[in-house]
């Protein structure tokens, strides 16, 4: 069987996640060493609306924007104007330190723990309180240190820095924070600086941050909620870029390429945290998690990447030197048949390549 017939087999795995309920769902699968680039998509822009989704349409990628903040906080680091692994209280404004005194422990906290969810910082975004806020005012622009004061004021610390592991927007909040006074810039700014221009990414963008680059954004959902009603500035460096998969797979091929970071940035990424893991059926799935960087074993591929909360996800299976990247637009359909999907037509494409790769890695 030809790579070009596996691969297109692929838009029925699409087309069963609007089967599922996803208003529109799309993928995104290179594998350069064959010369081969696949993308498709199905179902709408929006529910209700006419306008069919396309391959390349631009999509909210939520928290795949982490795996962006901490490469950008790596390579600040390897450049040495940061340390991982030094207290905030060396490096984060005092005002903000004392802004967040409810936190206790933020001071002696390390932006390694910040970006590997070892800071005990209680999630804002997952806070019922914020989310009445939102029901309350969806349009209302959020300040970056605003959406840390409703942690502060709504959660408390859920242990102390680097006792445990528990997944946190305001810990992304907080090292954005901090990128921002190292650098003297916006992060919008940095993240162009570093890596969007450097890469030609010119269809992405921190939404509600700077211009749109794209005249329409796929709408997205939770149940019947369309976030795209909800300001977009609600999670910042934790998960408020939008791109396209075009895009998406620049990124994830520059990252593993060290284009963005080098070797040692890399490790640093892929530093697995011990007890950092998900049980079965929980609704984030990583194995293993570094900073910003998961790891999953899907259909016997090892998958190196992030996934968003509204079903988007980035991958780069190292075996097979391939990226796979899309979404389906809905947080309550799952995005992991596709994810399977790509990943068994990935080794019906290469299938010796798996065992290359392992010989390459084993040397």
């Amino acid at each position: 069987m030809s790579e070009s017939t596996v691969f297109a087999r692929l838009q029925p795995a699409v087309e069963a996640r609007v089967a599922a309920g996803a208003p529109g769902a799309l993928a995104r699968v290179e594998l350069p060493e064959s010369g081969l680039t696949w993308g498709g998509a199905a179902g709408h822009l929006a529910r209700a609306m006419s306008r069919a989704l396309r391959p390349g349409d631009a999509f909210r990628v939520a928290s795949v924007t982490k795996s962006v903040t901490a490469a950008v906080a790596v390579s600040l680091a390897r450049g040495g104007r940061l340390a991982l692994d030094e207290p905030l209280a060396d490096q984060l404004a005092r005002e903000l330190l004392d802004r967040w005194r409810a936190f206790g422990e933020l001071r002696r906290t390390t932006p390694r723990q910040l970006l590997a969810h070892t800071s005990g910082l209680p999630n804002y975004f997952r806070d019922e309180a914020f989310m009445a806020r939102l029901r309350e005012h969806p349009r209302r622009a959020w300040r970056p240190v605003e959406l840390v004061d409703h942690a502060a004021a709504h959660g408390t610390p859920l242990f102390p820095p680097g006792q445990g592991f528990a997944y946190s927007d305001t810990g992304y909040v907080v090292a954005g924070l901090l990128v921002e006074q190292v650098t003297g810039r916006p992060l919008h700014e940095v993240y162009r600086e570093l890596v969007f221009e450097p890469l030609a990414m010119q269809s992405t963008w921190l939404e509600g941050h700077e211009p749109a680059r794209e005249p329409a954004v796929a709408h997205h959902y939770s149940d019947e909620l369309d976030w795209t009603t909800i300001s977009p500035t609600i999670d910042w460096a934790g998960g408020g870029l939008v791109t396209t998969a075009p895009d998406l797979a620049t990124f994830v091929r520059a990252l593993w390429s060290e284009e963005i970071v080098d070797a040692r940035g890399l490790d640093e990424l892929t530093r697995w945290t011990p007890g950092a893991s998900f049980p079965p059926g929980h609704a984030l799935r990583y194995e293993r998690y570094g900073l910003g960087m998961g790891a999953n074993v899907v259909e016997g591929v090892e998958l190196l990447g992030h996934t968003g909360f509204i079903g988007a996800f980035a991958f780069y299976a190292p075996h097979y030197d391939a990226i796979l990247v899309g979404t389906n637009n809905a947080s309550q359909v799952s995005r992991w048949p596709l994810v399977a999907a790509l990943c068994r037509a990935l080794r019906k494409a290469a299938p010796s390549q798996q065992t290359i790769r392992g010989q390459e890695r084993a040397q």
